[in-house]
């Protein structure tokens, strides 16, 4: 994708929130995706993707749309993919406790949950018979993986790649935890991707709250396509869809206003989005199309900067 015209400068089109990083990746080919014909279609379509019911009947929507949930599977993601790369402690519970943003009591509680439903595989390590690894499934690695997947695939609507890449991440459990754990290594070295955008940050911690932003903007870009709201955004039906109470949608609704991002009335039938929470979210939604797209291109094309071998995912 070709770079910005002199006369268009990175901090003209990416919200102030980011304005101290534009000049640093993936910045600036966020910027060229923020600029691109289309944009916003892909921003659409990547919406309905992520508020998509999961074909799993357990509700992995819910469970995972809790951000403390999220970011504990994420970085077991994380410590499995150092491991295999020889770098790093195996990944046991003791390891994920002492890295993981929550209580040791919390993360256990989570790892029994994840056991119990198969989006976590313990075995024995060779190496030490009494404690166990702890790998993400090929579930697991979906479900974390499906709001990354959608903004890649995003990506490549914008920027078409020689071959496709979400389509082949999406079924390689190898492929999709190299990929997912390059992503927490750079989040871990610094979060140039999501701390800054303070609005985004709030709403997504609340409970179930990022599906909720997801189909409020899905609605939006919608009716911008004259298309059809893919969900509906009454108090019931979003509640029914996120499987959390009405008085919960309606605080994650409330807190919003208050906030002065969005407003949605109360039957569901407009939504009101400000221009500045619009133009946070879009570059929000940039850098992460463009992180991902980096990403992949490196984990697929096999160039990571330091080429160590993999370990066995048997061992």
């Amino acid at each position: 994708m070709h770079d910005l015209p002199e006369t268009v400068t990175r901090a003209d089109i990416l919200h102030r929130a980011i304005a101290r990083h534009v000049d640093r990746a993936p910045w600036p080919y966020a910027a060229n995706l923020l600029r691109g014909g289309g944009f916003r279609d892909a921003l659409r379509l990547y919406c309905a993707a992520v508020i998509q019911r999961p074909e799993a009947s357990w509700p992995a929507d819910k469970f995972f749309g809790q951000r403390l949930r999220y970011l504990v599977a994420f970085s077991l993601i994380g410590l499995h993919a150092r491991w295999r790369r020889n770098i790093g402690e195996a990944p046991t519970l003791a390891a994920l406790q002492r890295i993981a943003p929550a209580s040791a009591r919390q993360i256990a509680e989570l790892v029994g949950t994840l056991k119990a439903g198969s989006f976590i595989v313990a075995s024995r390590l060779p190496a030490d018979r009494r404690a166990l690894r702890l790998s993400p499934s090929i579930t697991l690695l979906q479900e974390i993986g499906r709001s990354p997947l959608a903004f890649l695939e995003a990506s490549e609507r914008l920027d078409p790649a020689t071959s496709p890449m979400a389509a082949k991440l999406q079924v390689d459990a190898s492929g999709l935890a190299d990929w997912l754990g390059a992503s927490y290594e750079m989040f871990l070295q610094e979060d140039l991707y999501f701390a800054p955008f303070c609005n985004v940050v709030e709403i997504t911690g609340q409970d179930c709250g990022y599906p909720v932003l997801s189909a409020v903007l899905a609605a939006h870009y919608a009716a911008l396509a004259g298309e059809a709201a893919p969900a509906p955004l009454s108090y019931g039906g979003l509640a029914q869809r996120f499987r959390i109470s009405r008085q919960h949608v309606g605080n994650i609704l409330a807190s919003a206003e208050r906030r002065g991002c969005f407003s949605v009335d109360r039957g569901g039938r407009s939504v009101a989005v400000s221009a500045d929470f619009l133009s946070e979210f879009e570059s929000w939604a940039a850098g992460q199309m463009a992180h991902y797209r980096l990403l992949a291109e490196r984990i697929l094309g096999n160039l990571s900067e330091v080429d160590r071998p993999l370990r066995n995912p048997q061992e």
